[in-house]
């Protein structure tokens, strides 16, 4: 709550209080508000923004990440070998070995049920592109990745 200066001093001198006292009351008081709106000044100092952050030029395109899978092959069976895929999700405890035939019942689904004919899916590549996953829903997945990502094999250890 503020309250103006002028109204302090009419009712320091209403209620008997010398004029004199009064002046150096209020003199006071002004030097009190001075002093802590100096301080609140202060203290708060504005959040750098984006553009006080950048030097001006423009900004810089997002940079893209990628899904690599990291394999564990203690013997070095894949040894040498150039291996990708794509990221499936499915519901724990579930049979892997059933995701490619789910998922072609899937493009089945999907392409039973298109209008256009001309946009069938025919192979494993465009599926996974292409497949909407309201179709995947039903066979409970979720591709996780459109694009082929690269598979890198490790032979488990760090040194």
């Amino acid at each position: 709550m503020k309250i103006d200066l002028d109204k302090i001093k009419s009712t320091i001198i209403e209620n008997g209080v010398e004029e004199d006292v009064a002046e150096a009351i209020i003199t006071q008081l002004e030097a009190e508000a001075t002093l802590e709106e100096t301080v609140e000044v202060e203290e708060v100092e504005e959040e750098p923004t984006n553009e006080d952050l950048t030097d001006g030029e423009e900004n810089l395109p997002k940079v893209k990440y990628e899904y690599v899978l990291v394999l564990n092959d203690k013997d070095g069976h894949l040894k040498d070998k150039e291996i990708a895929g794509w990221v499936v999700q499915q519901e724990e405890n579930a049979d892997a070995g059933l995701i490619v035939s789910k998922i072609s019942d899937a493009v089945k689904d999907q392409n039973a049920g298109m209008k256009r004919k001309r946009n069938n899916i025919t192979d494993l590549v465009s599926a996974f592109e292409y497949l909407k996953p309201k179709f995947l829903k039903s066979k409970k997945l979720k591709i996780k990745t459109k694009d082929l990502t690269r598979v890198i094999i490790s032979n488990g250890k760090l040194y």
